[in-house]
């Protein structure tokens, strides 16, 4: 009885070993799903102030024009989110003339100037299918931050969410280029590789300088491209 037994033992054994063998192979062979590809677009600052208002940008509402038209064309479906900065500032603001700053009241918090330029607002409304964020930043009134990465709050979030999703790619345009468009992009070089990085040039307009932000592009290894 012992022998039969424990040839029976054995034999049980051995189907156990295999059938776990095969559950194994059946795992293993099973295909892991394809993580999708994200990409983030970074409109700066695309706000009425610095299009037709208080501190409007020559070449910006051709610019914005331009970016409203390439959404409604589809060219939002390339993204998988859309993060649009604001100016918010107070009205005593640290940047403004009346403060001993260098430039005009714009972009005052709850008031028609801070507003998004309207043609791009309502492109942006029309898209349905991408997750679209509006962050504000310069909105205390001791500190000017001219990138959305120098706002404590906004800025931390931003920073973390872009690690935590892990973007394939980053792609900024905006307003204005030799300003908040170039501090945005330097302060995402810092913990983001300049290779996946890009910067739609036909769709920024800079304040006096032209020449800045590609020179500063150049340099880093940032690629210029055009929507």
């Amino acid at each position: 009885m012992k022998k039969y037994f424990f040839g029976a033992m054995m034999l049980l054994a051995v189907l156990a070993f295999t059938g776990c063998g095969n559950n194994n192979q059946k795992t293993n062979d099973q295909k892991k799903p394809e993580m999708t590809a994200q990409h983030l677009l970074i409109i700066v600052d695309p706000q009425i102030d610095f299009t037709t208002g208080s501190l409007a940008v020559a070449k910006g509402p051709e610019a914005m024009d331009l970016l409203s038209t390439k959404l409604n064309e589809g060219l939002y479906k390339k993204f998988t989110k859309i993060v649009v900065t604001q100016d918010f500032h107070p009205a005593n603001h640290c940047s403004f003339v009346e403060q001993g700053g260098v430039f005009p009241p714009h972009c005052v918090q709850n008031t028609e100037g801070a507003n998004v330029y309207p043609k791009l607002q309502e492109a942006l409304n029309n898209i349905k299918d991408v997750n679209i964020e509006y962050l504000t930043k310069g909105d205390k009134a001791d500190k000017e931050e001219f990138s959305i990465f120098q706002n404590e709050k906004n800025g931390n979030y931003l920073n973390e969410h872009i690690k935590l999703t892990e973007y394939n790619s980053i792609t900024i345009c905006g307003i204005a280029s030799d300003y908040c468009v170039l501090e945005t992009l330097k302060d995402l070089l810092v913990f983001y590789p300049a290779e996946k990085v890009s910067v739609a040039m036909n769709c920024v307009a800079s304040v006096a300088d032209d020449e800045v932000l590609p020179a500063y592009m150049q340099e880093h290894g940032v690629k210029a491209i055009t929507f």
